[in-house]
Formats: C-alpha cells, structure tokens, sequence
C-alpha cells in the first residue's frame, strides 16, 4: 500500500510524523502556545508542500480513508479544537517513507528514473515560476524534458527523468525584492550548482525581474516516482506517434494494388 500512495502524501505523512498534529482549520485563530499540545497549522503545512488548504483537506480525507490519519481533538480553556494525527499505521508508513528518502530510493541509473516536480504555485511562501531545465550540463527549455504535465488547484508540476534539475524561482509575497532560485533534482554537484547559479542570474537579468536586490539559492532533493505512478498512456502515445511517423514515411510504392 505504502508504493500506492501520492508523493504529496508521502510528504504530508512525513511532515505529519516531524510536527506532532495538524489542526485543520480556516481561522487563524489566536493561538497561546502553552494551550495547546505541539502541532502546526493547516497553513504551515500547505506552506510547506506549496499547496493551497482546499487541496490539503482533500488529502487529509484521502489519508484519512486509508486509516493513516485519524481525528483526534484537544481541548483549549472553553471548547476542544480539532486536530488530525497519525495513527500506528500511518506513523509506520510515515518512517518508512522517510527512511527510504534517506537511503535514496532509486537503484536504477538516474535517467532511467522519474520525477515529479513542482515549477509554478502561490502559496503561502510566495508565487513559484519555471525558469529552465539543465540536462547533461546543458540549459534547455522545461517544456523540451517533461514527460507529463500535471496540473492541480493552485500548481502546476511536471514529470521528467531523474538526470535532469529543474530551476525556479519564488518571489516573496512581503518583499518583492526578495527573490529565491531552487533547483530541484535528486542531486547537484557543486560545480553544476555554480553554473545553475550563473544561468539563473542571467536569465533574471534579461527578464528584468533582477536589478541587484536580495537573492538566495536553494537546492531541493527530491524523491523518485515508484514505477507504477505513470500511466500506461504515455508510452501508448509513444507508440502511436511512432506509428505514424512509420505510416506518413510509407510511400504508395509500398502499398498493394487494389483488386481488379
């Protein structure tokens, strides 16, 4: 069951098994830490997995069907606020799931494996845009690496093979002078995070998004997709594509004479 589960609710759980509970809630409420056990809110979470609250409640369903997550309610000086934790066999999963991202996960040459990798959302972090893809050392359009587009409420990811780094950027919400380059992958050597560094600030540049303001960069290790998450359809478009391409390069010579 663990390899059936979402990479999105691999990282729910694992966030879950860090930071106690979730309370899931649409008002800020005004929270003294001392009322409460220890646990984050919905927004932090969502924060942290760019996601917006609507699409992390259905999540938390999900988990929640599958005996993962369980309610479990404390009290606050007048009423009890809701809370969600994990249950025992969730918080198996849980450190399975992060014991296998430590260990590293893919046992197959990296472009033989498969990403799935956030380029566009606003969330609580801030408004997340594509820059550029680096494949073999080279920079070349995101478009030209990914395999799949999947497009969600508030983001937007794209699935593409293990060898390749995807760059953005994220904007601060509060200091629009605030810009961050990520550079996700399952890893980047110091010499190809220097070039990427190198692009990224040309590329601000030309855009006119940089004019010497603050800016950081992060790299982002990512987890390879199980095997079973890519639909069938792809590689049958794959072979229909070849198909044609077969058909079209067929000339009439080839074809038999119609009878009589």
């Amino acid at each position: 069951m663990i390899d059936q589960l979402q990479p999105l609710e691999d990282q729910f759980l694992v966030l879950l098994l860090d930071n106690v509970s979730i309370f899931p809630q649409y008002d800020r409420w005004d929270i003294i830490s001392s009322e409460l056990p220890p646990g984050k809110l919905i927004f932090w979470y969502a924060g942290r997995l760019n996601i917006g609250t609507k699409t992390l409640l259905k999540i938390m369903r999900s988990l929640d069907k599958k005996e993962l997550i369980k309610r479990q309610d404390c009290a606050r000086r007048r009423a009890s606020v809701m809370r969600y934790v994990l249950t025992k066999k969730g918080k198996e999963f849980a450190i399975q799931i992060k014991a296998r991202r430590n260990t590293g996960r893919c046992m197959k040459s990296p472009k033989d494996c498969y990403l799935k990798v956030l380029t566009t959302t606003c969330g609580s972090e801030g408004i997340e845009q594509p820059l550029f893809a680096m494949k073999q050392g080279q920079i070349t359009p995101i478009k030209d690496v990914a395999i799949k587009k999947e497009i969600t409420e508030r983001a937007e990811f794209v699935i593409t093979r293990g060898d390749t780094l995807i760059v953005t950027v994220r904007k601060n919400h509060k200091k629009s002078d605030v810009h961050e380059i990520l550079i996700k992958g399952l890893a980047c050597e110091s010499e190809l995070f220097e070039k990427v560094k190198r692009y990224a600030l040309v590329f601000l540049q030309q855009r006119g998004d940089y004019n010497g303001n603050h800016l950081s960069y992060k790299f982002v290790s990512l987890t390879v997709l199980p095997d079973s998450y890519l639909s069938n359809k792809i590689f049958l478009h794959k072979k229909t594509k070849s198909v044609l391409k077969e058909w079209r390069d067929h000339t009439s010579s080839h074809l038999p004479l119609p009878n009589g």
